[in-house]
């Protein structure tokens, strides 16, 4: 039984794209900032111009704060002094917990910012997708392996920290390190088999690293 590896990036392009529109009505020296904001890789909501799940600060070009927005309460839109290149700083808000969350595997983390300025009278455009900070390795055993054997672990390891992952779970983990992995399966004769420890080291940050399993030879599935 050999492992497959499919590594398959997610939608990780950070990007900001504006446009004007000078017919709405404001008093002099202000403007519109009309905001999307989602995860980069995460199926966005319809109904929600800034993604529920991010918290927003906007800040004036000395770096001091000049709005907060906690996660799922930023407006869609925010009038803005004209001619100030303000500093759009979005995140989750589990930039120190992200790894203890699922029971110790992880979850994904966001964190991105970018400029925006308006002028006055005008309404400026901006859509910018949160890159997401960690990466993820999943397990996929092949078909009818429940039937085969009783009981399996799969071990997976980076950066000083181990977890175990059932067939379909993923485990998040920082991209300054690499990871090795190891199953270790019992069959229904009660023979246990321990594959040897395997390690992969070119990682990246918004990726999603599928461990695949078979029966028999190996194939590169894209997904």
């Amino acid at each position: 039984m050999k492992p497959v590896f499919s590594p398959f990036l997610l939608p990780l392009l950070a990007f900001a794209s504006c446009q004007t529109d000078g017919n709405d009505d404001f008093g002099s020296g202000r403007g519109t900032l009309s905001l999307r904001l989602s995860r980069a890789g995460v199926p966005e909501v319809v109904s929600r111009a800034v993604d529920a799940d991010l918290t927003l600060e906007i800040r004036k070009p000395n770096g001091s704060l000049f709005k907060s927005y906690p996660a799922g309460t930023a407006p869609s839109a925010i009038s803005l002094e004209a001619g100030v290149v303000y500093t759009l700083r979005a995140y989750t808000p589990n930039q120190s917990t992200w790894q203890t969350a699922n029971n110790g595997r992880g979850e994904g983390c966001f964190w991105g910012e970018t400029t925006v300025s308006v002028g006055e009278d005008e309404t400026v455009y901006c859509v910018y997708a949160v890159p997401m900070t960690n990466y993820a390795v999943g397990l996929s055993l092949p078909p009818a392996f429940s039937q085969l054997f009783s009981a399996y672990t799969f071990t997976l390891s980076s950066g000083g920290r181990s977890v175990t992952l059932q067939d379909g779970e993923a485990a998040y983990f920082l991209p300054t390190a690499g990871f090795t992995y190891q199953l270790r399966a019992t069959n229904t004769d009660g023979v246990t088999n321990a594959q040897s420890e395997e390690s992969y080291s070119d990682v990246t940050a918004g990726k999603l690293y599928q461990v695949k399993y078979s029966y028999g030879g190996s194939s590169a599935v894209v997904f």
